[in-house]
């Protein structure tokens, strides 16, 4: 069986039975204290906690999942990184009977899966789901095995001690994939521990408490049910395979690494190990890049830094010594693209993104190699000949290098690695990484009981602000804090729900609107924003006059010249980032957004700044498209039928089922919820106002229209004004009066330098005529009113050239800044004179550091008051190794 097919068999037997199936969730989830959506109900937490209300009570998902705890395990037969969760849920719906009786009518009917081969585990005290077993799907009782808490709770803890919140008893449905061996003597210890034999294929959770803070377990008002089917794991195991690798979803990459490798997958433990890891990690970057995740040192960007790193060093294993997982990429999306279809429509971008980062890692690795060559040497020439195992831990943690590759090249130099300080410095990664993601505390967090309660009494807002900037409406509802009221009088602050608004909602980068809401009671409310929570419009308002009420007829009315102007920005960016595609390549893809009246912020992909000739042909590119007059068309569709069309969909932004397409003639077409022109021509004028860096292979362009864009072009031409009246010259001899002015500050310096040069050659031969020695070694130490690095390099120089033979230590202060130069001749260094080293020690004594080679080093300074003190110590330095 292929996995696409066992992926269909699960989701249409689920919506057989009444499920709705429900997209996959990005990895990227909408909880900031979750790193990676590592789980199939992720999505569903506020389903489950009752902040919000599901689309339907019955779901079942696909989901694609992440998770790194046992990332060093990867290479054995069932561990993986990225990995796909096929799941059922109820909420408040069907519980025990259906999920056990559906469970058992998919894997024995649909799957066809011998039922003599399958055995269950309950919660120890779980009558109920052991009577379904028995009773209604008639399953022998000498298979059922009842396991504690540590096995059969979820979360899986203790009942009294677990973390708060909804949790309760599971009932895990184990395959034997060894029936040939015959009955196991001691069934529960075989079942629950031997995993060769017994093979977990499904968890079915069933939530039915809330665990109190005092541990007391209240049962829930309503109870839930979470499966999870690992697809790797179940595809392996329906088709005989030996390890998780060995199917459909792997062997095309694995088929590729070995053309590209020339070593074969089963010829021997470390190629097969290696080859898994990569095949794992090219998924899981592929995965995290599509959904907008970049190489970084910290969070979600650490983790994928690490993970393309760890493929890199395996694949030297392999004898990959150039890059190589950029052209496994489209293997990958040649075997999920089709159901993900971020990847097939990223794949470019994700190509570029790896091949990059690969390359970047290359560099480091050659650099990581010296260092660990250097340490190697230090090593061997200690008492100990032992490598600590903090720095075997940062060669690993930073530049990539397993601990095993560490080992060999030690060995080689006789040394021997600190395994256990290591072991601890790993382990308190460890600690630190399960610290900044408490998967517990954020499943369980708590939620907007007014949003709750709107969900369950009120239609959703019906938005007309496409169309009308102005209308009738009815106030639906009223919050002051958390709190839902009845009424708002004068001077209150108050968010209000109104049946239908013209206002939109901040969304997508674009703010939201500002206008007003007024009665013909008298009132009056200033709408300052507008947000979107759930399925509801929230205005923020103050108000300013009279009262209002639950009920009550208003008119709402959207500041039509400020929507205008975010207009105008928001169909800009769209006509950007076309020019972006045009210029720059298709890798140019939108990362993120603002679209404000004042001003447009648009962030992008792209691995090196943007030169000034390519950014003055992108402004010009989106002001052809202005003048050209090209019509904006919008339709709405369902998401297949538009990525059929061909409509670009964004990083971060979840659709529905039904979307907006924005169609600017023949140039850009993409998914967008936001209020745009109905002419390019009336964007006016689009000017760049800034272009920068915002990350590793990000960039930001800033820009205005429209009348922000003529008020920036004034501003420009009265400060180009100001300078040519400053200058004395007209405006078009300004550049030709600049440059005169440059010209003649740059001969004025050159004569500074030469008396500069003149004085030091001067001052560099009384250095030298002052020069103290000591066993044959004259040195020189003295202090000087210039932080000028150039002026104390050539005064060092001078000084050593004229000593022929000796150490130079020069000290510069000015206004409180502090800088050392150190000079040693050539003739001194096999003796064991070596400037780095020294003034890192004499920098220390004045609060800085620095260093440098045998024969020249700098190195600054924090404590002026102890400059005094730093030259004695370089003096006690020179003694030392003079004597």
């Amino acid at each position: 069986m292929l996995s696409s097919e066992l992926r269909t068999k699960y989701l249409k037997f689920f919506e057989s039975k009444g499920h709705l199936i429900h997209p996959s969730d990005s990895l990227v989830p909408d909880d900031a204290s979750l790193l990676y959506t590592s789980a199939g109900m992720v999505q569903f937490k506020p389903y489950f906690v009752g902040d919000r209300v599901p689309p339907a009570s019955r779901i079942v998902t696909s989901q694609k999942c992440m998770r790194t705890d046992d990332i060093d395990e990867v290479g054995d037969a069932v561990h993986h990184t990225f990995f796909e969760m096929l799941g059922n849920f109820s909420f408040g719906d069907y519980f025990k009977r259906e999920a056990i009786t559906w469970a058992w009518e998919f894997l024995t009917k649909v799957l066809e899966i011998n039922p003599d081969h399958l055995w269950t585990s309950v919660y120890l005290d779980d009558d109920e789901a052991y009577d379904v077993w028995v009773k209604e799907v008639g399953f022998p009782e000498e298979r059922i095995v009842r396991l504690g808490e540590d096995k059969n709770y979820w979360p899986a803890d203790a009942p009294s001690k677990g973390p708060n919140g909804p949790c309760g008893p599971c009932n895990e449905i184990f395959l034997d994939v060894n029936p040939e061996l015959g009955r196991p003597e001691d069934p529960p210890w075989s079942i629950a521990h031997d995993s060769n034999r017994f093979v977990e294929i499904w968890n079915l959770v069933f939530q039915q408490f809330d665990r109190q803070e005092d541990g007391t377990m209240k049962p829930l008002p309503t109870k839930n049910i979470d499966t999870g089917m690992g697809l790797e794991r179940t595809i392996a195991i329906l088709n005989g395979a030996s390890t998780n690798y060995e199917t459909d979803l792997f062997m095309p990459i694995i088929q590729r690494v070995e053309a590209l490798s020339g070593a074969k997958y089963g010829s021997d433990d470390d190629v097969n190990r290696s080859m898994r890891v990569i095949a794992d990690h090219i998924r899981s970057a592929v995965f995290t890049i599509a959904d907008g995740v970049m190489p970084s040192n910290v969070g979600r960007g650490y983790v994928l830094r690490r993970l393309i790193r760890n493929a890199v060093v395996k694949g030297r294993k392999l004898g990959l010594n150039k890059s190589f997982l950029e052209p496994i990429v489209p293997i990958v999306v040649e075997i999920m693209g089709d159901v993900y279809h971020e990847i097939a429509e990223r794949q470019a971008y994700v190509e570029k993104v790896i091949g990059s980062e690969e390359e970047k890692f290359r560099r480091t690795l050659e650099s990581g190699l010296q260092r660990l060559e250097d340490q190697i040497q230090i090593a061997a020439a200690s008492a100990e000949k032992k490598l600590d195992g903090d720095i075997a831990f940062t060669l690993y943690d930073t530049y990539g290098f397993p601990l095993e590759l560490t080992r060999e090249l030690a060995v080689e130099n006789g040394v021997e690695v600190d395994v256990d300080g290591f072991e601890a410095a790993m382990e308190e990664q460890r600690k630190r990484a399960k610290e900044s993601s408490e998967f517990s505390t954020a499943l369980f967090g708590g939620g907007s009981t007014a949003i709750l309660e709107l969900e369950k009494t009120i239609e959703p807002t019906n938005f007309i602000g496409y169309e009308e900037s102005a209308s009738n409406a009815t106030v639906a509802a009223i919050i002051k804090g958390q709190e839902l009221v009845s009424s708002a009088k004068e001077g209150d602050e108050v968010e209000v729900v109104l049946d239908t608004t013209p206002f939109y909602a901040e969304s997508g980068g674009q703010v939201g609107d500002t206008g007003t809401i007024t009665s013909d009671n008298g009132a009056a409310l200033e709408v300052v924003d507008t947000i979107k929570a759930s399925h509801f419009f929230f205005h923020k308002t103050k108000v300013q006059a009279g009262s209002i009420s639950v009920g009550d007829e208003v008119q709402g009315a959207v500041d039509y010249k400020r929507r205008r102007a975010i207009a105008r920005n928001h169909t800009a960016t769209h006509l950007l980032h076309a020019a972006l595609h045009e210029v720059l390549g298709e890798h140019a893809l939108q990362a993120g957004s603002v679209v404000e009246p004042n001003r447009l912020r648009f962030d992008f992909s792209h691995f090196q700044a943007v030169t000034a000739d390519e950014l003055r042909r992108i402004e010009n590119r989106v002001n052809e498209l202005i003048l050209e007059d090209v019509q904006a068309n919008v339709t709405i569709t369902d998401i297949d039928e538009a990525r059929k069309l061909g409509a670009t969909a964004l990083f971060g932004e979840k659709y529905g089922s039904q979307v907006r397409v924005v169609k600017m003639g023949d140039v850009s077409m993409e998914l967008c919820g936001g209020t745009h022109l109905r002419h390019t021509s009336q964007v006016g004028l689009f000017k760049v106002t800034s272009e920068s860096s915002v990350g590793a292979g990000l960039r930001r362009i800033e820009a205005v229209t429209g009348e922000a864009a003529v008020r920036y072009v004034n501003d420009l031409e009265d400060q180009i004004r100001k300078t040519a009246d400053a200058l004395g010259s007209s405006v078009p001899e300004t550049v030709a009066a600049v440059e005169r002015m440059v010209q003649a500050a740059h001969d004025a310096q050159k004569e500074v330098d030469t008396l500069k040069a003149r004085g030091a050659a001067e001052q560099a031969g009384d250095l030298a005529n002052s020069a103290t020695e000591i066993n044959g070694v004259k040195y020189v130490t003295t202090t000087l009113p210039t932080v000028d690095v150039p002026t104390l390099q050539k005064l060092a120089d001078s000084v050593a050239d004229k000593l022929r033979s000796g150490v130079v230590v020069l000290a510069g202060v000015s206004d409180g800044k502090v800088l050392f130069v150190s000079k040693v001749t050539p003739d001194l260094v096999p003796r064991g004179f070596h400037a780095g080293n020294m003034l890192r020690e004499v920098a220390k004594v004045a609060g800085g550091g620095g260093g440098g080679k045998p024969e020249f080093a700098q190195a600054g300074g924090k404590d002026a008051s102890k400059v005094g003190d730093a030259l004695a110590k370089a003096v006690e330095i020179i003694s030392a190794q003079a004597g």
